[in-house]
């Protein structure tokens, strides 16, 4: 009796060592969270610099042109 119990225990433990699946999905989670968190850093630096360059090449236009508006 005691041998079955321990034989049913271990293959239980051999199984949930096994099965993965919660902790792949955590982990492309954990992925997606931070891949979203970089972009949006990206994007918001990007962004800024791009509407300086923007601005300054409007500002050239403006006064190459006589600086009507």
């Amino acid at each position: 009796m005691m041998l079955k119990g321990w034989t049913y225990v271990a293959a239980r433990l051999s199984a949930l060592r096994s099965d993965e699946k919660g902790v792949t999905a955590l982990e492309y989670g954990v992925i997606a969270a931070v891949t979203i968190v970089v972009g949006l850093a990206a994007f918001s630096t990007i962004g800024g610099l791009l509407d300086g360059t923007f601005s300054s090449i409007s500002r050239s236009l403006q006064s190459s042109t006589g600086g009507g508006g």
